[in-house]
């Protein structure tokens, strides 16, 4: 199977038809978008026009044109759709079972979201942090208290501030640095490109902007033939208010998993959505073995 794109080679308005004479939705930015329907020589055939993926922009899709007589301002090419192999990580010293990461996960469900009175259940090795009460966080606290407290708890893993500030983002001089931290830690393994379909446990840092809209969050699986994703995070949007899985509800109102045939719900996102989304990320696969818990 293959899907189309549209390759923006400069910045583009979107427009609610396919027309420039409609309405505005906004502004995309150069980059690969995917394209939903193509009209060449439309209305005639001085002009192209392409419905792409925008969620960026508020709305689910938007029209652009891509062709104006001569001039090109989008390229449209089919790609084939790539799935990921699934590694067991069975003889790496540093994989952790998965229920280790998911023993730890009630101790989140009293929590609710805010962005900047973040607390952590528990303690970490290696830096001071504040600790609930109350009990509240955000994508980063979360992201953080889950990975670390698991894997010290199994393995030699040592903490300090400098892993700590690059959870938190605290220097403009690696906007993924959640990411690279897992990397360096030897929590995950790095992904060369981002666009890559995610492995069961994906550690995820995306930005909508550039470096605007920042979030940090886990994908506990990829259903590969509807692209649905299982995200597990921190937000207060999406149907969540504290700890739980996007469009589907917090951890502390669904008995603690997640449910049966989760990648059947028409509202979950797809993989395709997040990175229409999160235009800037990047992604590292988190050394879990024994898989099991989605379902998949």
């Amino acid at each position: 199977m293959s899907k189309r794109v549209a390759d923006l080679k400069v910045r583009l308005p979107g427009f609610v038809e396919p027309s420039t004479a409609s309405q505005r939705e906004g502004f995309l930015e150069p980059g690969r978008y995917t394209v939903l329907d193509y009209r060449t020589d439309h209305p005639d055939e001085n002009s192209d026009y392409a419905l792409v993926s925008a969620p960026v922009l508020g709305a689910s899709d938007t029209w652009i044109c891509t062709r104006w007589k001569g001039q090109r301002y989008a390229d449209i090419s089919e790609q084939p759709r790539t799935s990921t192999e699934r590694r067991s990580f069975e003889d790496d010293p540093r994989a952790l079972p998965e229920q280790a990461l998911v023993d730890l996960l009630p101790r989140f469900h009293d929590f609710t979201y805010d962005l900047d009175e973040a607390r952590y259940p528990f303690e970490l090795p290696g830096v001071r942090i504040p600790v609930a009460p109350p009990a509240t966080n955000n994508c980063c606290t979360f992201v953080e208290a889950l990975l670390v407290r698991a894997w010290a708890d199994a393995t030699d893993l040592e903490w300090d501030a400098e892993r700590h500030g690059q959870m938190m983002i605290f220097s403009a001089d690696d906007f993924y640095s959640p990411v690279t931290a897992a990397v360096e830690t030897e929590l995950a393994l790095p992904v060369s490109e981002p666009d890559a379909p995610p492995h069961p446990w994906t550690i995820v840092q995306g930005w909508r902007h550039q470096w605007r809209g920042g979030h940090t969050f886990l994908i506990v699986d990829h259903h590969a033939e509807t692209d649905r994703v299982l995200t597990l995070e921190s937000n207060s949007s999406y149907n969540l208010d504290g700890v739980g899985f996007r469009k589907i509800g917090n951890l502390r109102d669904l008995e603690g998993r997640p449910p049966e045939n989760w990648w059947e719900r028409d509202d979950l996102w797809t993989w395709e959505k997040v990175c229409s989304t999160y235009r800037f990320r990047n992604q590292a696969w988190l050394k879990v073995t024994d898989r099991g818990w989605s379902g998949l």
